[in-house]
This record gives structure tokens, sequence and C-alpha cells, in this order.
């Protein structure tokens, strides 16, 4: 196994779901949960519909129809009429532009069941097709079964992968759906407040000095199979599993990022997950507000991050004199400074120390300490997302107005702008 390695030895995942083989010439392979989603057949369109410039590169899609052993008997019925028809267009050769590989499974335990597992499903049978066909170039590509794209995806998509950069991971640029004929005016605006929230969290990361502050989104990324497994894969959690994937995946290599908006996932309400766009929009709208992360608290991990130097300089003893008090009350004195005694034990250059101290005060630290003071400090309580991004605007000397979601347009704009 040159491609997968080890993986399918080192971790538990499921038998061969594919017997025919794959091509030879295939490069890329769309990965897609759908649970009770007819609009698989629009994404699937929009695949379909796509400009196409590399006819040496075959690219396949695999649907991954999925249910819980607590799934209803509506949602299961429907589930099974979505993937009889992809049978059918798969039998009849519909789509022209890829191969559809549809597949089913139900009574998914409790514990794992979810968009996660899903995910994880179509991605490990990617990567074992790959390997069939000892391709370590293969691209495994994720997107959601709601979610549509753009006429130049697969072109843009070969381009960072195969002839630019060489990119062996990347996240894609997005905007929702905003189409007023399809969706309402209420999710609409709601959706507006969260994908500009999604963009305040990636620039204040940036701003604060995280070294891969990115867009964790589900139906925005790809990575060359070799990475994937070096990664372990996709989590089987049900929800956050993009979040955690990608993170985890930047300890391993360079995620990049493609700047052309190439997907539209939709703004629609939803409570298929615990958490993401669906949720945030339906409780958008029910409470008509927004808050989120107060910027206060990226200048304090901006103070913390900036001291990286002078935390491997210092002796032991004075390091806590220049941590910011609430990331010690967060950990604790005697906690931060034996996690920085223990880094610094294994590193004997500056470099190597900057390396190992983001690996161990990473993206899933920021999170835990963001709402750890969040709720224990009054000052730094949640912000309304107009008030966040305007500071952080502020804070970037950037000025816009305040009418009409031109919060949305400025903050979409520096971030496409921003590198």
């Amino acid at each position: 196994m040159v491609v997968a390695g080890n993986f399918f030895s080192r971790y538990k995942s499921i038998p061969k779901i594919f017997d025919n083989p794959c091509s030879p010439k295939t490069g890329i392979i769309v990965v897609i949960p759908c649970y009770n989603d007819p609009h698989i057949f629009k994404t699937l369109e929009s695949l379909e519909n796509n400009n196409f410039s590399y006819p040496d590169i075959d690219i396949e899609v695999i649907v991954v129809v999925n249910s819980s052993i607590n799934t209803r008997n509506e949602i299961l019925n429907i589930n099974k009429e979505i993937y009889n028809k992809l049978s059918n267009q798969n039998d009849s050769n519909f789509y022209k532009r890829f191969k559809l590989l549809p597949c089913i499974f139900e009574n998914i335990p409790k514990k794992i069941a979810g968009v996660g597992y899903a995910r994880k499903i179509g991605m490990d049978e990617a990567l074992r097709r790959f390997d069939e066909i000892n391709n370590p170039d293969g691209v495994i590509i994720s997107l959601d079964a709601d979610t549509l794209v753009s006429k130049e995806y697969f072109d843009t998509i070969i381009y960072e992968f195969y002839l630019q950069r060489k990119r062996q991971a990347c996240v894609f640029q997005f905007n929702h759906n905003f189409d007023a004929e399809l969706y309402s005016e209420k999710e609409i605006e709601a959706c507006k407040k969260y994908e500009a929230y999604l963009r305040y969290f990636k620039l204040c990361l940036k701003y604060c000095g995280y070294p891969t502050p990115i867009h964790t989104i589900g139906s925005c990324f790809g990575v060359k199979a070799p990475e994937y497994a070096k990664s372990g894969g996709m989590s089987c959690r049900q929800g956050g599993e993009d979040f955690y994937f990608l993170h985890k995946l930047s300890t391993l290599t360079e995620i990049g990022e493609i700047k052309k908006i190439i997907v539209f996932p939709s703004p629609r309400v939803s409570d298929r997950v615990p958490f993401g766009t669906g949720p945030a929009v339906k409780k958008i709208i029910e409470y008509k507000e927004y808050k989120v992360y107060n910027f206060e608290l990226f200048k304090i991990l901006k103070l913390f991050y900036n001291n990286i130097e002078a935390y491997f300089l210092l002796e032991n003893h004075n390091i806590s004199e220049i941590i910011p008090s609430e990331i010690i009350e967060f950990t604790s004195k005697e906690k931060i400074i034996k996690l920085i005694e223990e880094i610094k034990s294994n590193c004997s250059n500056l470099n190597s120390f900057k390396k190992r101290f983001f690996f161990v005060f990473d993206a899933f630290f920021i999170i835990k300490f963001l709402n750890f003071c969040s709720e224990k400090f009054q000052n730094l309580k949640n912000q309304e997302i107009s008030e966040a991004i305007f500071v952080l605007l502020s804070e970037l000397k950037i000025n816009y107005s305040t009418k009409n979601y031109d919060y949305f347009d400025a903050i979409k704009r520096i971030d496409l702008e921003t590198l």
C-alpha cells in the first residue's frame, strides 16, 4: 500500500465498499455525505455542469447515504428513495462528467452516527481506491449534499493541486447561496451574520499570530490521499469533524487556500448536526441576534503568541510574568510553566520551539480558552457580530459603513484579499 501506507491496518475502517475497479486515470474523488437530503441531485447537477479542461483526468463522486439506528421511518424511506434514484443514475451512466458511486449505510450506532462518520466512510474508500491504482497525487474532496459548486470547480482544484503550487491540502473560498427564490429573507439575513462570523474568526486567528488561520467548512476542502492517510483520517464526530480534521492535518502539512469562490453552501435552517450553518441560522432567526467571541480575547491571545521568543530565552521562573493573566487563570500558573518547560526540553533552537509551541497551544487550546473567558469574565462576554467586526476592522485601520450589512461585505472583502 504505497499511497495508504499502514492506514487500514492501523486505523479502524469498514471493509471495501465498491467492487468495480477505479480507472487508472482517476485524479479526483469527491465525497458527499447524504442524510434526508433530496437536494443531492442539484449538487450533482452542478458538478455535471462544470467546464472541464483536463480530459486525461477522471473524476469519481462517492455519495454516502446514511442513517442511525434511531432514525425515523419517514427519513429512512426518503434515504432509500434517494439511494435508489442514485443507483439508477449510476446504472444508466446518467452523468458524463464523473463516475457516480452511491452507497447506503443504515442502523449506524448512535454513538458514531452523523456527518463525521459518513464523511469518513467515503474518504476512507476514496483513499482505498487511490491506493489500488497507486496514485499518490489523487485528491480527495469533501462536499455536502446541499451545496452547489461553480462551473470552474474542477478546473480550479486541478490547477491548484496539480499545476500551480502542487498543494497537498487546500481549503476553498465560499459564498453561501443567497438565492431569494430558494431561501427565505430571514434565512438569508441570518446566514449573512453566520458567514460574517466565519470570516471574522479566521481573520482574528491571523491577527493574533496563529500560524494556520483557515476556514474549516465540511464542503470546502481537499487533501491528497497520502496526507489523508498520514493524518489518521476523518474524525467521526457528529459535528465539527471538519474543524478537528483540518487542524490536525495542519500539523502535518501546509494547508493552502483557493481564493476564488467555487463553493456555495446552503443557508437553510437545519438541525441535522449539533452546530454549523443550519443550527446557527435557526438560532439567529429565533433570538434575532448573533453574539460571537469578544475581540478583546484575540488581543490577549496576540500578546501570548507574540512572546514566544521570550518564553524560549527567559528562565522558567520568569516566564509567568509576561504571560497574560487570563491565560494563566485558564491553565493555572503551574501547568503552563510545566508545559513550556516540556516544550523547551525537547527543542534545541527557536524554530523548533515555535513549531512545538503551536502544536501544544493549538486551535483546540484557543477554542477552550475563548469559551472559558466568555463565561468567566464580565468584560469579555460575547458581543454582537456587527460590533465585533467593527472593533476588528478598526484595529486593522479599515473603515466601513454600518448600514445594510456593509460589515458583511467588508469582512468578506478583507478575507478574500488577505493571504
